[in-house]
């Protein structure tokens, strides 16, 4: 794996927008440094291992659920999971994170000194020294995805980073599963499970409360999305499924001599912001001394003496018959 933290002003503005769920393309920019520090080295070594490898009468097809503004693509060639003829079908719900997202890799590639070209808005070629891949971009949700018709075709691999706790996977999840051909993967990463830890410990109690209401809020969105990961690791052993490796990829960022990267100091503003948006006037009063606490957590931030710590989980698996 090569360093994949590039200049941050060049992929992004340092604007925070945040609008519900819906990130602004500068935080998922920022976040992909974060992520690559989290994910589980013994899953991502797993996936390596069990994905076929491609010929160029069996290119790799490759689809992504929720994919942002690119950096998972961006991560596994840099990570050379990709070698030789691929399909990677790019989805997400939000055209504009898809539409800031040929920006963003078009920038990486340059970057990198790869060959990226785009056809037309939907389609474009990415040509590396290793391989040669075909994007395919799809403005559509989980659900469309799951619910659609086998017009995009059928997949050896299907990526979920970060998405899974945002929805009913239950519901969801065999439906897109069963876009995977027979013995098709499922790489599923950054699936939140239930703890969340800002240190110094704050002084009085509002804290325990503020983020016992900021896991509730997750509940009143989705049921069982606060502890999604475990979940999911009951989930993936049914019947159809193998889970072929578990691992934790937990969020931790501590300042290194009283600094953060320019990336970890946006995120950790853009978390702190976030819960308390999701707590004003939302699922009951707010919470008492709200407000005091993101201004001393922002502070905390500014001064390069805030810890941060969220639990997550990465899974990799099987579909090897039809599920039940």
């Amino acid at each position: 794996m090569q360093d994949d933290h590039f200049p941050d002003s060049t992929i992004h503005s340092p604007t925070l927008g945040v609008n519900g769920n819906d990130f602004s393309s500068g935080y998922l920019a920022a976040k992909k440094a974060i992520d690559d520090r989290a994910l589980n080295r013994h899953v991502w070594e797993t996936l390596c291992q069990a994905l076929p490898q491609a010929t160029e009468r069996a290119p790799v097809n490759i689809i992504e659920i929720g994919a942002g503004i690119g950096t998972m693509l961006a991560r596994v060639v840099d990570w050379g999971l990709l070698t030789g003829p691929a399909t990677y079908v790019i989805t997400d719900c939000a055209e504009d994170h898809l539409r800031e997202g040929r920006q963003y890799l078009s920038k990486w590639a340059a970057q990198r000194g790869h060959d990226l070209s785009w056809h037309d808005y939907w389609r474009g070629r990415l040509r590396t020294a290793s391989a040669d891949v075909s994007l395919v971009v799809v403005v559509a949700s989980a659900q469309t995805i799951a619910d659609g018709s086998d017009r995009l075709g059928r997949f050896q691999l299907l990526i979920a980073h970060a998405l899974l706790d945002l929805v009913n996977f239950p519901v969801l999840l065999p439906k897109l599963l069963m876009r995977l051909e027979d013995n098709g993967l499922a790489y599923l990463t950054c699936n939140f499970d239930g703890d969340t830890l800002f240190l110094p410990e704050y002084p009085g109690e509002e804290e325990k409360e503020i983020l016992r209401r900021y896991h509730a809020s997750m509940e009143a969105r989705v049921s069982g999305a606060s502890t999604t990961g475990r979940r999911l690791l009951t989930f993936l052993q049914r019947p159809g499924v193998a889970l072929l490796a578990a691992g934790s990829s937990d969020w931790l960022i501590h300042p290194r001599d009283g600094r953060y990267t320019i990336d970890e100091a946006f995120f950790l503003n853009t978390l702190i912001a976030t819960v308390k948006r999701e707590l004003v006037d939302k699922n009951g009063p707010t919470p008492s001394g709200l407000s005091a606490w993101a201004g001393l957590r922002h502070r905390q931030v500014e001064a390069g003496e805030l810890t941060f710590l969220a639990r997550h989980l990465d899974l990799l698996a099987r579909r090897y018959r039809p599920l039940p």
